[in-house]
């Protein structure tokens, strides 16, 4: 007898959308980054949707800032994103995980700007307050835009 298979499911979510003009939609919440309502509707419908996790990706630069890249077309690109201003992962997680039972809550944090003792509190405490939903995409950080927001001139 073969054991029974399972589909598990994840919702990658953003802000507004994935596609960088999906905030010009009219149905779609422009404003979408900073609303807690937002994400709170989100989580709740992926829960409802029998999902069994949310995940936000993260990083500590501007997307789509470049160290390459000249200042001003920096600012043109990223007057046309819809994902600039967003939540910090963690505390939107913690948020969410009041509003929302079975859901796992998973968002890359970082290992290259943060100490282990931070992380695992941070993680530990998300993980408290969920009753155990917390989960953790582990990346170290490699551009010079994350960089220079640490006092450093490039990535090492």
């Amino acid at each position: 007898m073969s054991a029974r298979k399972q589909l598990r499911l994840g919702a990658f979510l953003m802000s507004s959308g994935h596609h960088l003009a999906a905030w010009r939609h009219p149905d779609a919440k422009a404003d979408g980054g900073l609303s807690f309502e937002h994400f709170k509707q989100v989580a709740q419908t992926a829960e409802r949707g029998k999902f069994d996790m949310i995940f936000f990706a993260d990083g500590v630069s501007v997307r789509g800032s470049s160290a390459s890249r000249s200042v001003r077309g920096n600012i043109n690109a990223l007057s046309r994103a819809g994902h600039v201003a967003h939540f910090e992962p963690l505390t939107l997680l913690s948020a969410l995980s009041v509003v929302t039972e079975r859901i796992g809550l998973a968002a890359t944090v970082s290992t290259t700007y943060n100490e282990p003792y931070h992380l695992a509190r941070k993680f530990a405490s998300l993980d408290y307050l969920s009753g155990g939903r917390a989960g953790w995409n582990l990346v170290t950080s490699a551009t010079n835009a994350e960089a220079k927001n640490f006092n450093m001139n490039s990535a090492q």
